[in-house]
C-alpha cells in the first residue's frame, strides 16, 4: 500500500509540474504574441475594428487553409501573385483599396503567438466602451448654499426685531413701575437721526469707510473690464492639451503651425486631427464619444474606413481675443524673440479640459514684459546689426542685458497703428 501511495504521489507531482509548465508557456506565448502584435500589426489593424486593414478577430475562421493564412501574413503580394485563383485573398485586397501590407519577417511560431493573442486577448487589455452621458448626468447639481445663507440672514433679522421689541416692552414696564411717562414710539429713521446727531465723529468715520470701500471696489471693477484671465468656455469637443501636449508630447507647432509664420497661431483644421485619429478611435477619458465628433466633422465613416463627403464645421469658442486696436504677431515673438508658448499661455501641457486663458493680456502686462524680457541676441541674425548699434548707443551705461524696451518696445506705434 505504501509503494502504491508513493507511486501515486510521484505521478501526481509530475502531472502538476507538466500542467504548470504548460500554463506558464501559454502565458509567456500570449505575452510574446501581444508584443509581436503591437510591433508588427497594431499600426494597421485592430482586433475588433477596421482600421487601414480588416479587424483581425476571427481571422483563422475566415481562412480555410491555415498555411495560406501564414503565407499571406509573411508576404501578401507574393501570395497574390502565386495564387491568382484564391478569390478570398483577391477580394480582400480589392476591398481595402489595394493597400499593400508590408512583408513581415516573422516565423511560423511568432505568427502562431500573434494569432493566439488575437483569439484570446487579456481581459484587462480590452478597452471599455464609453457611454455618452445622459442629459441628466450633464446637469450640475444645484448649489443651495446661497439660499441657506439668505435664509440664515432673514432669521437673524427676525430674531433681532423680536429682541428689540422685547427690550422696548421691558423699558415701558420699567417706566410704568417708576411712575414715569412712557414716550410715544418713534420710527427707526427718527432713532437713526438722533444717533447721528449725538455721534457726529463716528458718523463721519463710517461715511468715509463706506465711500472708500465703494471707490476701491469700483476701481477693481473698472480695471477688470475686458480682462478675461481664467476664462475657460465649454468647447464642442472636449479636447485635452494635457493628453496631447503633455502625455503624448506633441509639439505646439504641429497643430498651431501658423504661429511660426504669421500673426495668428490659428486653429488646426480637422484634417490635422485626422492624421492621428484615423488610427486612434477611442480616447482614454471619454472612449469613442469625443473622437466620433471629429469623424462627424470630417465626414469619416470609421466602419467603412472612407470619407463620405459630408463635412460639418467644428464651432470652437475663441478664448484669447485681443482688442482690434492692439496688434500682436505670434511669429515676431516666437521666431525672432525666441519666446516659449508657456510665457503667455502657461503650462499648457498640464491643462486638461477645458483650456483657459492664463495671462491677463492687458496693456500693463505687455509693457511689463517688454521692460523685463532680455533680447535673445546670441546666434540670432535678426539682431546682429541692432546689437552693434545698441552697444554704441549705450556704451557709457552699465547695462547687463538689453530688453525689448531698448529697441523701442514701449513706443505706442509698435502695437497701435
Amino acid at each position: 500500500m505504501s509503494k502504491f501511495q508513493g507511486m501515486f504521489r510521484i505521478v501526481t507531482y509530475s502531472l502538476s509540474v507538466v500542467l504548470i509548465t504548460f500554463l506558464l508557456s501559454n502565458s509567456a506565448a500570449a505575452q510574446d504574441g501581444e508584443k509581436l502584435f503591437k510591433a508588427n500589426c497594431a499600426s494597421c489593424h485592430k482586433i475588433n475594428k477596421k482600421l487601414i486593414g480588416p479587424a483581425l478577430a476571427g481571422v483563422q475562421e475566415r481562412w480555410e487553409d491555415q498555411e495560406a493564412l501564414y503565407a499571406w501574413i509573411k508576404n501578401s503580394q507574393d501570395y497574390l501573385k502565386k495564387n491568382p485563383d484564391d478569390s478570398y485573398a483577391q477580394e480582400l485586397f480589392i476591398e481595402y483599396n489595394k493597400s499593400v501590407m508590408t512583408a513581415q519577417a516573422v516565423s511560423d511560431a511568432e505568427i502562431g503567438a500573434i494569432l493566439d493573442y488575437i483569439s484570446n486577448p487579456p481581459a484587462d487589455k480590452v478597452a471599455p466602451v464609453a457611454v455618452a452621458a445622459s442629459d441628466t448626468d450633464s446637469v450640475p447639481a444645484e448649489d443651495y448654499s446661497t439660499y441657506w445663507l439668505l435664509g440664515l440672514v432673514l432669521i437673524l433679522v427676525i430674531v433681532a426685531k423680536i429682541l428689540s421689541g422685547v427690550r422696548g416692552s421691558l423699558e415701558q414696564v420699567k417706566l410704568h413701575a417708576e411712575g414715569k411717562d412712557i414716550p410715544e414710539p418713534r420710527g427707526p429713521l427718527a432713532a437713526l437721526k438722533d444717533w447721528v446727531i449725538q455721534n457726529k465723529r463716528y458718523t463721519v468715520l463710517i461715511v468715509i469707510v463706506i465711500l472708500a470701500s465703494f471707490s476701491v471696489k469700483g476701481w477693481f471693477v473698472l480695471k477688470g473690464i475686458g480682462v478675461y484671465q481664467g476664462y475657460a468656455p465649454e468647447q464642442p469637443i472636449k479636447f485635452s492639451h494635457k493628453i496631447h501636449a503633455g502625455e503624448n508630447a506633441i509639439e505646439c507647432a504641429y497643430c498651431h503651425h501658423s504661429a511660426y509664420k504669421g500673426k495668428n497661431a490659428g486653429i488646426p483644421s480637422v484634417n490635422v486631427c485626422m492624421n492621428c485619429h484615423k488610427g486612434i478611435s477611442e480616447g482614454k477619458v471619454d472612449g469613442p464619444v469625443e473622437i466620433a465628433k471629429i469623424y462627424d466633422a470630417a465626414g469619416w465613416d470609421a466602419d467603412e474606413q472612407a470619407y463620405t463627403g459630408v463635412e460639418k464645421p467644428i464651432k470652437w469658442i475663441r478664448i484669447h481675443n485681443l482688442p482690434d486696436f492692439a496688434y500682436f504677431n505670434h511669429s515676431q515673438h516666437v521666431v525672432v524673440g525666441k519666446q516659449k508658448c508657456e510665457t503667455c499661455h502657461g503650462e499648457v501641457s498640464e491643462y486638461g479640459y477645458p483650456m483657459k486663458q492664463y495671462s491677463e493680456l492687458t496693456m500693463g502686462w505687455c509693457i511689463d514684459c517688454h521692460r523685463e524680457t532680455s533680447l535673445a541676441m546670441e546666434g540670432n541674425e535678426y539682431y546682429t546689426k541692432i546689437h552693434k548699434e545698441l552697444l554704441e548707443r549705450y556704451k557709457d551705461e552699465k547695462i547687463e542685458a538689453f530688453t525689448v524696451e531698448h529697441i523701442g518696445g514701449l513706443e505706442c506705434a509698435k502695437c497701435h497703428y
